[in-house]
């Protein structure tokens, strides 16, 4: 599989040309102001169930010790820690 990267506006004009590359097995990688904001893979026709399994036992219980009384988005200051975040 070859991995290709191209412009926004690139991807745009020659989209049927990418998608035919996808589809023999390419992956496109489409960049915007020269930041990665899309990838164009082939489609999976099969679905990983052990991984799917293994990953969702993994994850069982992870938020069974957060404590909900503390977090910042309940209380007086919500508002002002949100917008606060909101900047980054």
């Amino acid at each position: 599989m070859q991995t290709i990267r191209v412009s926004a506006t690139h991807a745009r004009n020659n989209f049927f040309e990418l998608l035919e590359k996808v589809a023999l097995g390419d992956q496109v990688l489409v960049e915007k102001d020269r930041k990665l904001v899309a990838a164009i893979v082939p489609r999976k026709t099969k679905v990983d169930w052990k991984g799917l399994k293994i990953a969702m036992d993994a994850a069982h219980g992870i938020l069974k010790d957060y404590d909900l009384s503390k977090s910042p988005l309940r209380g007086r200051k919500s508002k002002t820690w949100l917008a606060r975040a909101s900047r980054y």
